[in-house]
Formats: structure tokens, C-alpha cells, sequence
């Protein structure tokens, strides 16, 4: 009974030592450690936003081991918004445009099916990096502490860019009406074309 008694005391005390020692680190918290640079910008918790003459898109990879291919993912993420965001602009101003043309609606069907078809492919140039920010953090195991990156990377696209796409765009979904002999189609995107604003 004494032995019994001897270890539930020894039990208690460990436990006791052990709570008193203070609140130890939870598995899986993090807490930043470093910021490059160290200021946090703005733009780290937007997606994209339209300023002036600018179009401004962020890539966003959280939690990764190596910070360089950190920014690789981001300026992939970033680059893929643009890609996405430049064929639902395309698609809506044109879809706009030949809905202001009063055609029929087979013809207007088949304006709008060419053009998202051709945007699927459209060529982006101009695109430039603005900025880029990580952060360095560490993060509590069951093995001890592990550090790891979340980067962001800034983009930016000039109005004149996007304008030069959708112009392709344009170019490439008349070609294919041409090459369909759809003259109606061809004269249908041409008057979509010269109602977009620049």
C-alpha cells in the first residue's frame, strides 16, 4: 500500500512541477518570426483591384519549406488571376456589346461561344512584378520547432496590355467566323468591337 501511495505522490508532484513550469506551446500554432522586408504591406490580404491605368493581381502560398520556390507558386497564382480575369473581362464586354445589337439569338449565341473559345488561349504580355513579401515563421511539433515561408507576390498589368489582348481576341474570333464563312458573324463582332471602350 506504502509502495502504491509512494508513486501516486511522485505522480502528483511531476504533474504539479510540470503546470507550474508555464503554458506549454500547443502542436501546430505558429508565430511569425520574421518579415522581409519588414514593414507588412497593404496589398498582402487583397486578391486585385484596379488603379489609374494599372491592374493589380496577388499570388498568395502559405506554409511552404523553401521560400524561392515560395515566390515561384505566388507569381504562379498571380499570374494565373490575370489569365482568368482578362477572359471574364473579354467575355462580358463583348457579350454586352452584341447584346446592344439586337441580332438574332442563334447568331448571338454563336458570337458569344466564339469568343470565349478564342479567349481561351489569349496571349498576356506586359506582365511585371511590383513587389513581393514574405514572412518567416516557426511552428511548435511533436518533434520541436520547424520554420517555414508564407509568400506573396504583387503583380501589375497596364490598361494598354489587357487593351492589346482583347484586341487579339477580336482578331482571332473574326478569323474563325471568316474561315466558317459566317459573314454575319464576322460583321456582328467587328460592330461588338467598335462599341468597347477603351
Amino acid at each position: 500500500m506504502k509502495k502504491i501511495n509512494v508513486v501516486l505522490v511522485a505522480v502528483a508532484a511531476g504533474l504539479f512541477v510540470q503546470g507550474c513550469a508555464g503554458p506549454s506551446k500547443m502542436i501546430g500554432s505558429q508565430r511569425i518570426v520574421e518579415r522581409m522586408p519588414s514593414r507588412e504591406p497593404e496589398w498582402k490580404s487583397l486578391s486585385q483591384w484596379e488603379k489609374k491605368d494599372q491592374l493589380y493581381f496577388v499570388g498568395a502560398v502559405m506554409n511552404v519549406s523553401d521560400m524561392a520556390l515560395g515566390f515561384r507558386e505566388a507569381k504562379a497564382e498571380a499570374e494565373k488571376k490575370i489569365a482568368e480575369q482578362i477572359k471574364e473581362r473579354i467575355r462580358t464586354e463583348f457579350g454586352k456589346a452584341v447584346e446592344g445589337q439586337n441580332i438574332d439569338n442563334q447568331l448571338g449565341v454563336y458570337v458569344k461561344d466564339v469568343i470565349v473559345k478564342v479567349s481561351e488561349n489569349v496571349p498576356v504580355s506586359g506582365i511585371a512584378e511590383n513587389e513581393r513579401f514574405t514572412e518567416r515563421y516557426e511552428e511548435t511539433t511533436g518533434f520541436g520547432i520547424k520554420y517555414g515561408y508564407n509568400c506573396f507576390v504583387l503583380l501589375a498589368l497596364h490598361r494598354a496590355d489587357y487593351l492589346e489582348a482583347r484586341k487579339n481576341v477580336l482578331e482571332g474570333a473574326v478569323e474563325q467566323a471568316k474561315r466558317e464563312k459566317n459573314i454575319k458573324a464576322e460583321e456582328s463582332l467587328k460592330a461588338a468591337f467598335e462599341k468597347l471602350e477603351d
